[in-house]
């Protein structure tokens, strides 16, 4: 007769075996049979399941039950792992249903809550977010009361020896680390059924946990912590995003010293560098994103007719506020680099401006146009953001409209440098834009010529450079719109989104008023030009007749041009009966 000593020899060698073959052989798994070591192990553990089986119809002993718990789990997980997520499914509740009567002892919690990540886990692959989620608050809620009961849980090894061997730290490590799995799913599945604010506190709550257990990947949580300053720029939470692209900055610094060994080959080492470059340019990005956020909402701030707390995005009562900080972490050298304060003045944009370049400028260093021209085109697109936020800080016309040209030239870059047929959305931004910003240079132009009084008329110089802008305005417009448009014909292409549909309805509001603007003593070319703010006008009213949905938030310009289309045919008489009296018709 086999002792129960015996018995749990067996049992510990498999478990042991199993784990080898997961935790260790399967790193070298060929590319051909990459989960061999897991199909090895499901075996063996296939084997245990079943002896188990047969062990507790007749021991009615619990740690018989805890085991075939262990193993319905890892097995569970295996079948997970290796694609096969029904059988998986089919030994995690397995694991559930036996070790449920003892999930709060200490020999069992482990099992518990671990079979229970993984359910979520199978059902967040699935996208069964709202199954998921109540898989892992069940894992959560349990965690929280073995808390209460002040217990030590135990590893799948410690159940193995005489009590004086238990190793202390190991089952109370395995727990933070299943727990902290735990946290991590909540975030993702909460991130996914739109739940945002709970979903940036567990993202907090689980690189919090990871940092005080020092279990971690260098790069992973710098990249985590990066993302989640994004949502934190949402609301206008400025502290807590600088704090988090702080913790990420120190991360990645820290890593860079020792992320090379001599052991490594040249290979790997060159992976690995690259690796770093890689993640460090996006984390470069995310500091250009907060940046710009905090420009843009400084702009909205000062705009801001009412008391700015009406209208602002801020949430001060959030919960997200608190216990959000990396306290073991040093960050004031790298958090006193910007400011994350509202910007009240030209010096205030100015510093961020600075800043921000410097971090646009690291990301280019690996985000080139010949390799990566998409991300490249992104981030030419950020510093032209970027001029035209400090250029609302500029109390000179000149200045500004310096700023402005900077703004457009990012823009024409990137419209030489992609083709339309690889990269149509990017060009159609950067035409739009280049559209309205030689706009706004127009409009300083017009001011100026304005300020001179009726008693002065424009130079020549002046005359030049408002039609050079209005011409350059109109080409980018006119490509913007004839990029809907099908091949060789006026007719617009089928389905074209009314959001995207409202900004060509604006090109053509523009365009009527910039040939209106147009400066020529030239009653032939006015003609010509009165003409065309006419056509332009009447097509922009008729298309918006035409679709109503996309224009449904033009109500002003369409009152605008509604009247120009009254007027202009009595101007476009005069300057006709003007032009037959010079001789020009």
């Amino acid at each position: 007769m086999t002792s129960q000593k015996e018995i749990f020899s067996d049992i510990k060698e498999k478990f042991e075996k199993a784990y080898h073959l997961v935790d260790d052989e399967s790193k070298t798994d060929p590319p051909s049979d990459p989960f061999r070591s897991h199909y090895l192990a499901k075996t063996i553990l296939e084997d245990l399941v079943h002896s188990l089986r047969e062990t507790i119809k007749t021991n009615d002993n619990f740690v018989f039950k805890v085991f075939l718990g262990f193993a319905c789990r890892d097995l569970g997980r295996i079948y997970v792992f290796t694609e096969e997520p029904f059988t998986g499914e089919k030994y995690l509740k397995e694991c559930l249903e036996i070790v449920d009567p003892y999930k709060l002892k200490k020999e069992a919690i482990i099992a518990y809550i671990g079979a229970s990540n993984e359910m979520g886990i199978v059902e967040c692959n699935r996208g069964n977010h709202k199954e998921a989620l109540e898989h892992l608050k069940r894992s959560e809620d349990i965690y929280e009361q073995f808390q209460y009961l002040a217990d030590s849980p135990m590893s799948i090894t410690d159940l193995f020896g005489p009590a004086d061997e238990i190793e202390k730290d190991k089952g109370p490590k395995e727990m933070a680390k299943i727990y902290t799995l735990c946290t991590y799913y909540m975030a993702q599945v909460l991130g996914h059924l739109g739940e945002l604010e709970k979903s940036a506190q567990y993202c907090n709550f689980t690189l919090r946990r990871q940092m005080e257990s020092d279990d971690y990947d260098p790069i992973d949580w710098a990249l985590n912590s990066a993302t989640l300053s994004q949502y934190y720029i949402g609301p206008n939470q400025f502290k807590e995003a600088r704090h988090h692209l702080a913790a990420a900055t120190l991360i990645m610094t820290e890593f860079e010293g020792k992320m090379l060994t001599d052991d490594m080959g040249a290979d790997v080492k060159e992976a690995v560098k690259e690796n770093f470059q890689h993640r460090f340019a996006d984390i470069a990005r995310c500091w250009a994103k907060y940046g710009l956020a905090l420009l843009n909402a400084s702009r909205d701030r000062l705009m801001a007719d009412d008391d700015f707390s009406k209208v602002s995005k801020d949430l001060k009562n959030s919960k997200i506020s608190k216990d959000y900080e990396f306290k073991s972490l040093k960050l004031t050298q790298y958090e006193n680099k910007v400011t994350d304060k509202y910007c009240l003045t030209f010096e205030d944009a100015k510093l961020v401006f600075i800043f921000i370049a410097q971090w646009l400028e690291k990301a280019k260093q690996y985000y080139k146009a010949e390799t990566e021209a998409s991300e490249y085109a992104r981030i030419i697109m950020d510093f032209a953001d970027l001029y035209n936020c400090l250029a609302f800080f500029e109390e000179d016309p000149c200045n500004q409209s310096k700023m402005y040209k900077k703004r457009a030239d990012f823009y024409e870059e990137l419209l030489r440098l992609l083709s339309k047929t690889y990269y149509l959305a990017i060009c159609r931004e950067c035409l739009f834009h280049c559209g309205t910003t030689y706009c706004s240079m127009l409009s300083i132009k017009l001011d100026a010529i304005s300020d001179l009084g009726y008693d002065q008329s424009p130079t020549p110089h002046q005359c030049h450079k408002v039609n050079s802008l209005c011409e350059k305005a109109i080409a980018h417009f006119k490509d913007f719109i004839d990029s809907y448009k099908k091949k060789d014909s006026d007719e617009f292409e089928s389905g074209i989104h009314h959001e995207e549909m409202h900004t060509v309805l604006y090109c053509y509001f523009h365009l009527g008023r910039l040939f209106y603007k147009i400066i020529t003593g030239d009653k032939k070319k006015q003609l010509f030009n009165l003409n065309n703010s006419l056509k332009y006008y009447k097509l922009f009213i008729d298309l918006c007749e035409k679709y109503s949905e996309a224009a449904a938030h033009l109500r002003t310009e369409i009152s605008v041009c509604k009247e120009m289309t009254n007027l202009l045919p009595k101007k476009i008489e005069k300057t006709l009966l003007e032009a037959q009296e010079e001789g020009g018709i």
